[in-house]
């Protein structure tokens, strides 16, 4: 048995998790003062983390079961689940990974530098502090019904998977869970980039609920027309607290991120582009062929200093700053 989803989930104080080595179903498990991995084992307490946070605003991680904390314990390199309270050498450190999930770091002796979790020997359960990280992927359990959940804008402009996506495009449901989770953040407004349309259903209860929607029908991995991208800013211009999301809420949903901000005067560069999630070359194309059409000349943004130095008009600095390094 694997745990849920892929792995790459954000981190939100107050949720659980299951943290495991990236792509595999060893998770880190809660040994008495040790933590080992383990095969994931549904509902067991043991591999259940809660994510918290100490009055230096820096994340730990709680174990559901014994309410101890990870981080170094006692010797140089040994990583274990003893700590009582969550204290400099509880603080955790996680940095998403381009090729997915996460490494995980943690204070060095000295409380001035950081040192990476590994696993100890492919033969062994064990994990320690050492020198070179490995891949860990966070789950997020529970309130999972809108992963990959994130401000681009503070209360204007979101972005995230489809409502229960799992592995499929047609995953996307709109329910009364669902709903509250969109009103509980504030949305009124989903631009959908998902292959699939709602429901006629499921479009009356977001009518119901006072949320419009607009479907912008892209395959995955494919890119929108030029066309398309006019309605998604359209769509987006009508104001209100907008979230825009696909499947997982990566290359397609990157892709509208990256127009919008191209609409609104800002050259990007194909490194721009990637940060936001956008993966395969003909998005990247596409996203060229608008920024040649917006700003009425061949783009070179990938030149050194074409971002140019002013702000961002999307006030992007949430993703682009800190959402590779969450902690």
């Amino acid at each position: 048995m694997f745990p849920p989803g892929c792995g790459n989930d954000n981190l939100n104080v107050g949720q659980k998790y299951v943290i495991s080595l990236y792509g595999t179903n060893e998770v880190f498990t809660a040994e008495g003062e040790e933590v080992r991995l383990r095969e994931y084992q549904e509902d067991d307490r043991r591999q259940t983390w809660i994510c918290v946070q100490n009055q230096n605003k820096r994340i730990g991680m709680q174990n559901e079961r014994t309410k101890r904390f990870l981080g170094r314990w006692h010797k140089m390199s040994h990583f274990a689940c003893a700590a009582k309270a969550h204290k400099p050498w509880e603080e955790l450190y996680f940095t998403r990974l381009s090729l997915g999930g996460y490494s995980l770091m943690v204070k060095n002796c000295d409380n001035l530098g950081l040192k990476p979790v590994q696993r100890e020997d492919a033969s062994k359960p064990d994990l320690m502090i050492g020198e070179q990280s490995d891949q860990f992927g966070l789950h997020q359990l529970g309130q999972s019904v809108v992963r990959r959940f994130e401000w681009v804008v503070p209360k204007r402009l979101a972005r995230s998977s489809a409502p229960y996506y799992d592995s499929e495009d047609s995953d996307q449901n709109i329910n009364e869970t669902s709903i509250d989770f969109l009103t509980g953040h504030g949305i009124n407004r989903i631009i959908s980039l998902n292959e699939i349309p709602l429901s006629s259903r499921e479009k009356r209860k977001l009518k119901a609920a006072r949320i419009s929607y607009t479907h912008v029908k892209v395959p995955d991995f494919a890119a929108p027309t030029q066309s398309q991208f006019d309605e998604i800013r359209d769509a987006y211009a009508k104001g209100g607290v907008t979230l825009i999301y696909c499947g997982y809420g990566d290359g397609r949903t990157g892709m509208a991120i990256s127009a919008l901000q191209i609409f609104q005067g800002r050259k990007l560069s194909h490194q721009d582009y990637r940060d936001r999630g956008v993966q395969s070359p003909n998005q990247l194309t596409a996203l060229d062929a608008l920024s040649i059409r917006i700003h009425g000349a061949e783009d070179d943004s990938d030149s050194p200093g074409a971002s140019g130095s002013e702000p961002p008009p999307y006030a992007a600095s949430d993703k682009d700053k800190s959402d590779k390094s969450t902690q």
